[in-house]
């Protein structure tokens, strides 16, 4: 079923106005609607549209007016929120140069212990260190973490894991691994 981009658009106002998420996308708190900076512009022609169709409804009457007005309020509103979101600072994350994966027995299933090493200043939001439960869910769960860097190192920890299970099987132990800028 092929969804109208324009109705999609419209059915939620954003009242909350919109977050940005990974990938610089914009999600609404209220619906959870997810756009690209095409998709906030669309949002906002939506709104332009309505606005000249009441502008004609001006001369009638007075709740033409007032419907005018509403609507050019919203336009200034939608407009607002995409300058807002034009200005947003393109962070890039800081790669980091090498990860080092450790296997700590912990008695149950074991824990995966992670060191962030990068070659610049860590960032002030960056991670540089991790600890996951030797577990599928658990390591799954951090490959939809928000930070891109989390997400890496997670995909890296899942390659571990699959590793020291084949390993496993054949009788070897593995304790760690380290990944470099290339693998990541």
């Amino acid at each position: 079923m092929k969804i109208n981009m324009a109705e999609a658009i419209t059915n939620c106002l954003h009242l909350g106005g919109l977050r940005v998420s990974p990938k610089m996308e914009f999600r609404c708190p209220a619906c959870e609607e997810r756009l690209d900076l095409e998709g906030v512009g669309q949002w906002v022609r939506v709104a332009e549209r309505e606005r000249d169709e009441a502008y004609s409804m001006v001369e009638g009457d007075e709740f033409g007016r007032i419907a005018f007005e509403e609507s050019q309020r919203e336009v200034y509103r939608r407009r607002g929120i995409l300058y807002e979101i034009q200005n947003v600072p393109q962070v890039v994350a800081a790669k980091p140069e090498m990860v080092l994966v450790s296997f700590e027995d912990d008695g149950s299933s074991g824990v995966y212990e992670c060191k962030i090493f990068y070659k610049e200043p860590r960032p002030e939001s960056g991670v540089d260190t991790l600890s996951v439960e030797a577990d599928i869910e658990a390591i799954w769960e951090l490959r939809s973490d928000p930070s891109p860097v989390i997400r890496s190192v997670a995909d890296k920890i899942w390659e571990f894991h699959e590793e020291r299970r084949v390993a496993n099987r054949e009788d070897v132990a593995l304790f760690r691994r380290t990944f470099y800028a290339k693998e990541l």
